[in-house]
Order: C-alpha cells, then structure tokens, then sequence
C-alpha cells in the first residue's frame, strides 16, 4: 500500500519495510520548508507504527538530495529554516527506535548529505556523489553535518571532504566508511531494501544498539559501561530474549515479539 503526502514526499509499506522518498526530480529532489516538515511527519509516523522494522529514504529520478531548495529565498533565512526545519528534521531521524537506511540513488549535496549522514546505513549507486561545497560559497555545512561527519569518518577526512569542497564519488566513499555499500546503477533502492530486510529479521535490540552507539561519543568509558550494563539488564527481560533462548534450547528459529513503539529502557 502506498501513501501520498501531498506530493512533494512518498511513504510506501513493503511488508516490514517503509519506504520514504523525496518526490521532487525535476529539482534533484531539493527540500523546500515545507518538503522538510513532510519528510520529518513520514518518520514520525513510520516508527510509531510496530509494523515497521526499518526505514528506507530515497530520491525519485536521478538524484538522492540536492540539499535545500533556496529558489526565491527563504523567510528567515538559512538560521531560521535550520531552526524550523532541518534541525528538527536531523533530529527525529536520530531519535527514531527503527534504524533508517539510506538509498542514495544520485548526487547528494549540502543538505541533502546531512540527510544521509543521519541515517543509520548508506547504500550508493556506483555513479552517485557526495558534495559538501559550501565553502566555495562563503558558508559551513549544516543541518547537522558539521557533528555527524568526523564521527562517521574522522577528523581528517572531514576536513578534507568538508574544508576542500570534495565532491566524493562512491567507491571513494566507500573506502572512508561514508557509506556501507556500493552497487550498480538503478540497484540503490532493492540493496537499501535488502539491507532493511535483514534488519527486519532480527531482535528489537537493534533499537537499542543504536541508542548505545549515539551516546557512546559523548560519553566517558565509565558512564557508557554502567549504560550498557544497565541496558543489557533490561533487554534480559523483553520477550525477544526469553524467546530467543527458548527457541535456541529447542533447536528451532526466534519468532519475534511484535514492536513496541518508543519503549525504552
């Protein structure tokens, strides 16, 4: 079944997965204000529902996300737009319980990495690129690109990547760890969705490893061993476990408990 919301984002189920895709082709799929709230309202709504296991964002045509759509301006200005709407958008794909995979089917620019950084995986088509060209223009990269990028690849690489105005092709990416896989052309969507596929079948702790991940940088050594204690005494005592080692004992497979949306230790 798929659903519109109104044009500019598409939401689809397929079975375990959601599907979200930026629906704009004719502008690479740049994000206007109000494509931003749509996209940020398909997240929401995709990890709330306890079908869903794993989120997939693609672009439709031939790019992933040219960043933010700044023809005729923006009321505000860029501060006030990242405020209203790429801040919270980066946000609550952070947030999510159901690990989000990127699909990166094209270019991805500005913004538009930001979006694939806060993504949990990144699968890219072998032509597609990653640019972070705001230096030649006089400002930073933002919505969140400036905290995601050195810890996925380092400070080094960031900086190249970030102070050079890279423009990154995958195979390159790939090299980094910007991004998780590379396949063939027009294969972005199906290697994303074999990915959430796999995520699909396993336990609801990879909520949790997520959690542990995000806060792992910010945390001390000390204060993320007493968390991972705590979180590990928790998991021991959701259904998935329990099932888990019954189903182990009798020589079978795990049939996993329905999700519980937002339950957290």
């Amino acid at each position: 079944m798929s659903t519109a919301i109104e044009t500019d984002v598409l939401t689809t189920r397929d079975g375990p997965l959601g599907i979200v895709t930026i629906n704009r082709p004719q502008r690479l799929n740049a994000v206007t204000p109000a494509a931003g709230e749509q996209l940020r309202a398909a997240f929401i709504e995709l990890d709330a529902d306890p079908d869903i296991r794993a989120i997939v964002l693609t672009g439709a045509g031939r790019g992933f996300c040219a960043g933010a759509d700044i023809v005729g301006g923006t009321v505000g200005g860029a501060r006030g737009v990242l405020i209203d709407v790429w801040n919270p958008l980066v946000t609550t794909m952070l947030s999510t319980d159901v690990p989000i995979i990127a699909a990166i089917n094209g270019v991805a620019a500005g913004a538009g990495v930001s979006l694939a950084l806060a993504c949990d995986l990144r699968v890219a088509a072998q032509s597609a690129r990653l640019q972070l060209a705001f230096t030649k223009i006089g400002l930073l990269p933002d919505a969140g690109a400036t905290w995601l990028l050195p810890r996925i690849v380092g400070l080094g690489r960031a900086n190249e990547l970030a102070l050079l105005a890279r423009d990154l092709k995958a195979d390159e990416a790939l090299q980094w760890g910007l991004v998780n896989r590379v396949c063939e052309d027009g294969n972005a969507l199906d290697a994303a969705k074999a990915l959430g596929s796999e995520i699909a079948e396993l336990a609801g702790s990879v909520a949790a490893v997520k959690w542990a991940h995000q806060r792992a940088f910010d945390s001390t050594l000390a204060a993320q061993l007493g968390y991972e204690a705590d979180t590990q005494g928790w998991l021991q005592e959701q259904p998935d476990f329990t099932e888990a080692i019954k189903a182990f004992r009798e020589k079978r497979s795990a049939h996993r408990a329905p999700r519980t949306p937002g339950l957290r230790p």
